[in-house]
């Protein structure tokens, strides 16, 4: 397997929340200082970068990002999801968590779309970096059913973040606890049950951050302060691989590229030192890693305009 890591786009400070367009073959993410992006990663030319500003001072982090069947975005952002249409350059509709607005001090993290069109995402104590002053397991994790009914289905989450599904289970991080946890999942319905861990990354360095699947089922999860992306067996907890990468702080991936081959890696330049500025010009940058021999599962996107209960 000879494994080639890009570095194609620079400049964000803290990029993530990857999602793969694959109508028009574009890269979707966060640059979380009130920021969606789209990225055409075929061209260098400079116009292969938009950047779509969300809000003012006064908004809160925007944090992930997905597509709908209506070629709107959806986003998180402090308490709330958010329908941002990208032609217009303005949001058309927001949707507050009532259970998250009683917690000042809580936020959205990591969010993603199921198989069937729903989108979940989950909240974190809004306290900094990786080595927080404060735990707390006042997270919980939402869905945002295709009615715009909103359900919560896990509780006392230290700090939400990657998730994804097979026909029959989702796995979820809460990176805190540094464990990804799996669910037993019914795609019909959206319901979750049977929560357990699936795995225990206490002993590897960094924390985990995002994540996604690929066509074997294998998990890939990235590490942030652990300079790498990791490939497990959900099944067993066995370690088959590993990509090392040019930055230690690592956020997330999905799978994209026209054969869905190519894990696009994002990536941050925080809380950094001069020193370490120096020594990873790249913090922040958007990675293309290719000639990993697997390919990957397609991005789902946000059904809307469908009756109640769904």
């Amino acid at each position: 397997m000879s494994v080639t890591v890009d570095c194609p786009l620079e400049g964000c400070e803290l990029s993530g929340g990857p999602h793969w367009d694959e109508v028009n073959n574009v890269v979707y993410f966060v640059d979380i200082a009130r920021k969606i992006c789209r990225w055409d990663p075929t061209t260098n030319s400079p116009v292969a970068l938009e950047t779509f500003a969300i809000g003012n001072a006064d908004t809160p982090f925007v944090t992930t990002v997905g597509r709908t069947d209506k070629g709107r975005l959806l986003f998180t952002a402090g308490h709330r999801f958010g329908f941002f249409n990208p032609e217009t350059k303005k949001i058309e509709e927001s949707i507050d968590v009532e259970d998250e607005i009683r917690i000042a001090e809580n936020r959205f993290n990591d969010g993603k779309c199921d198989a069937s069109g729903r989108f979940r995402a989950g909240t974190r104590l809004n306290n900094g970096g990786p080595d927080p002053p404060v735990v707390t397991e006042q997270g919980s994790l939402y869905c945002l059913h295709r009615d715009r009914s909103v359900t919560s289905h896990a509780h006392k989450v230290m700090r939400s973040n990657g998730l994804d599904w097979t026909d029959s289970a989702m796995y979820f991080i809460d990176s805190l606890k540094k464990v990804v946890y799996v669910f037993d999942y019914e795609p019909l319905s959206g319901k979750t049950s049977n929560q357990r861990v699936a795995m225990d990354t206490s002993s590897w360095e960094g924390i985990p951050d995002g994540m996604c699947l690929d066509a074997e089922g294998m998990i890939w999860v990235a590490f942030f302060n652990g300079w790498k992306i990791i490939r497990y067996n959900p099944t067993t907890g066995t370690k088959l691989s590993e990509i090392k990468l040019p930055v230690q702080q690592i956020s997330s991936c999905c799978w994209g590229g026209p054969n869905i081959d190519i894990l696009y890696v994002t990536s941050a330049g925080i809380r950094m030192t001069k020193e370490q500025k120096e020594s990873q010009p790249a913090g922040g940058c958007v990675f293309a890693v290719r000639g990993l021999e697997v390919k990957g599962l397609k991005s789902n996107i946000f059904i809307l305009h469908c009756k109640k209960g769904v």
